[in-house]
């Protein structure tokens, strides 16, 4: 009885884990990668570059892919800043702005040269991140607001990778 509960509980623990695969979606022949600059619907000044090296970074970092030039490239990494909103986030007794939290919105696509076809599409993909009003520093808050944007730029690229390579 003992041993048949046993059996029971390990297949309703793991028999799911058959579902997922660590292997990812990345179809096999694409082994390079474009990365260009990204339009820019903002009047944030030098974000797109941010973005750009922070996708381009991500994917030498992952290994997936190599990054060449476009025309070399199996696979293109399209996309469009939208807005970046910039809020309070944490306030003092006072009411007054402790914290921002910055994000970046973008529409992103990964575009399969070889065939010809999106392979996927988002209108919109965020990254963001925190930094302290007075330019001070904490656990999980950047000094200033350019750290902060490098910090969203770094969170969306790594969204965009995680969706190219393992399609969740």
């Amino acid at each position: 009885m003992v041993r048949r509960f046993v059996l029971v509980l390990v297949a309703t623990c793991f028999g799911g884990c058959g579902i997922y695969s660590v292997s990812g979606s990345l179809p096999a022949h694409i082994k390079t990668a474009a990365v260009p600059l990204f339009e820019n619907e903002t009047s944030e000044i030098g974000i797109v570059e941010s973005l750009t090296d922070a996708i381009q970074n991500a994917v030498i970092s992952d290994g997936s892919m190599k990054v060449v030039g476009e025309f070399q490239a199996d696979a293109v990494v399209r996309g469009t800043i939208i807005d970046v909103v910039n809020q309070a986030d944490e306030f003092t007794r006072e009411e007054r702005a402790e914290t921002f939290r910055i994000t970046i919105i973008a529409q992103v696509e990964f575009f399969d040269r070889a065939k010809n076809r999106v392979i996927w599409r988002e209108e919109r993909m965020e990254g963001w991140a925190r930094y302290d009003a007075a330019g001070g520093s904490a656990e999980g808050v950047n000094s200033t607001r350019e750290d902060a944007i490098e910090d969203a730029a770094d969170m969306l690229a790594k969204e965009i990778i995680d969706k190219t390579v393992a399609g969740w």
